[in-house]
């Protein structure tokens, strides 16, 4: 049973969390080609159709974990919590370094990645586990204002142990699916993959004003509390298709 202060929590999170309105630039990814508008007109119908449990609201609208990109990385980096800091510094100490990656030219580091371990936030899909990873035939967008770029941490061998996948649309930066290699995750490889891709998206995507990853409401505490660190924050989100 859900305790009182939980309720509370939760409740917050769905009714009273700041409004923010993102517009996704429906039109631009039409100038990017045909690829694009499909999955910008996807992810917009995803977003907004409705909520399972709470069908009164858009299944991701309410509680919607959004870092406001600042202006430069620095000002970013310095508005996280301590503790995010130190493991970022950690993962550079130790020699782990992040790029752009071609997802096609890593699947079998990406595959050993995902079956790392069966237990992430709740169990790994199975079909992760079980089927390696398939080439995929993405193009290459013309300017950039929509894209779905891969990027990764490598150690000082140059293995792969992490990556992510991620969806770029108009004002937005969207953590599509991330993974760590288990044997990697204290040596806080994570945290430099996501506080890396801000940085990208802050020098490298001009357009884009909002990280987004998942949403609050759905959340564990472990996987709320790790948000809050890399400075994601609860949001109403009013999507906008084209603006």
């Amino acid at each position: 049973m859900i305790s009182l202060n939980k309720l509370k929590s939760k409740t917050g999170l769905i009714f009273t969390s700041p409004k923010l309105d993102i517009s996704l630039k429906y039109n631009l990814a039409k100038n990017e080609g045909p690829f694009f508008a499909r999955f910008t007109l996807s992810f917009f119908k995803e977003v907004t159709r409705r909520h399972p449990r709470m069908p009164i609201f858009g299944r991701m609208t309410r509680g919607v974990a959004v870092c406001k990109l600042d202006a430069d990385y620095d000002s970013y980096f310095s508005s996280l919590e301590s503790s995010a800091r130190r493991n970022v510094r950690k993962a550079l100490r130790k020699g782990y370094s992040f790029e752009s990656i071609n997802y096609n030219d890593h699947l079998d580091d990406i595959y050993e990645i995902r079956c790392s371990t069966s237990i992430r936030q709740g169990v790994m899909d199975a079909n992760y586990v079980n089927e390696k990873p398939k080439p995929n035939a993405d193009p290459k967008p013309s300017n950039g204002s929509h894209n779905y770029p891969y990027f990764g941490v490598f150690d000082s061998n140059r293995k792969l142990v992490a990556y992510a996948g991620c969806i770029v649309a108009g004002e937005l930066l969207e953590l599509s699916h991330y993974f760590g290699h288990r044997d990697y995750q204290n040596d806080g490889i994570v945290p430099l993959l996501i506080t890396e891709i801000a940085k990208r998206s802050i020098e490298g995507y001009s357009g884009v004003k909002y990280f987004v990853y998942g949403s609050y409401v759905n959340s564990s505490e472990t996987l709320a509390r790790f948000k809050k660190k890399l400075m994601f924050k609860p949001y109403h989100v009013h999507w906008i298709l084209n603006e």
